[in-house]
């Protein structure tokens, strides 16, 4: 149906404010800020942190990391009962210490879930995975899981205000019971630069393997448990030929911003993702079924 005159203008005026709000986000950052901002840094996250795991290579990565000064997110399973995790040798000696020693030594650490087990096959708001423990659950649920991760970790002498959601899979309801617990942090995210939304500060994360990026604040997402040796060689290398690029977990949070353009930009890029995923996941059936 056709819109009349005055339907048009609305939309038109509509149109014209958000340009001018775009325009205002272009422009507002100081000279200093907005060179900082051109230039990519990076952050670097650890998933799966348990008892059980490959502590070889965990070592191997924490020593480059110390060498070269890098201070690194340890996502905290705090009752791990993920089958294929617990199948790793459990590390000999006094686990908890083992972390307390490295968050002395200014390496953060995160609540990954709970029990790193799925119980849905809810996506969440990233819309990654179809795999969570938390998204798609009823709000008193999520709050208690996280409750008792919460308190496991305090149990054991560590300070954290950052979550890490297993298959990167959270909802909303997610999002306020971590808002209810006196969490700050999400380590997720597509924006470019880290932004507040929901009242949490996201930390950008949507690559796995480092590389050279023109712009933003990217985390990178190392499993150990399940990385190969070319990969951590990777890691190494881009680590020592870009170490100065490097933000500590802090520094990240200070440069969190509400402004619109980030958030769009954010938009878009998650879309991009996501739909280059659904044409990677066609071409692989149609592979398969050959």
């Amino acid at each position: 149906m056709k819109k009349d005159g005055t339907e048009g203008n609305e939309v038109n005026a509509a149109k014209l404010r958000r340009l001018e709000v775009l325009k205002r986000e272009l422009t507002c950052f100081p000279p200093q800020t907005y060179h900082r901002r051109m230039s990519a840094q990076y952050l670097i996250r650890l998933d799966d942190i348990a008892p059980h795991m490959d502590w070889p290579r965990f070592e191997r990565l924490a020593r480059v990391f110390e060498e070269f000064g890098i201070q690194p997110l340890l996502g905290v399973i705090p009752d791990n009962h993920d089958s294929q995790l617990q199948q790793f040798p459990e590390f000999a000696g006094d686990f908890w210490e083992q972390l307390r020693s490295l968050q002395a030594r200014g390496w953060e650490i995160a609540q990954h879930g709970f029990q790193h087990v799925y119980v849905t096959r809810d996506c969440g708001l990233m819309g990654i995975n179809g795999l969570s423990e938390f998204a798609g659950l009823p709000f008193e649920e999520q709050f208690n899981k996280l409750a008792c991760g919460q308190r496991i970790l305090r149990e054991h002498d560590l300070s954290f205000e950052t979550f890490m959601a297993p298959s990167h899979s959270f909802d909303r309801l997610t999002l306020r019971a971590l808002r209810e617990l006196g969490f700050t942090t999400v380590t997720d995210g597509y924006s470019p630069w880290p932004s507040v939304e929901h009242g949490l500060i996201f930390l950008p994360q949507w690559l796995a393997n480092p590389r050279v990026l023109p712009l933003g604040v990217q985390t990178f997402c190392l499993h150990v448990n399940v990385m190969t040796e070319g990969q951590i060689r990777r890691v190494e290398q881009f680590v020592a030929d870009h170490h100065r690029e490097f933000l500590t977990f802090a520094e990240a949070r200070a440069l969190a911003t509400s402004r619109t353009l980030n958030r769009v930009v954010g938009k878009v890029i998650g879309s991009t993702l996501r739909g280059l995923k659904t044409v990677r996941h066609s071409l692989r059936r149609r592979r398969n079924s050959a």
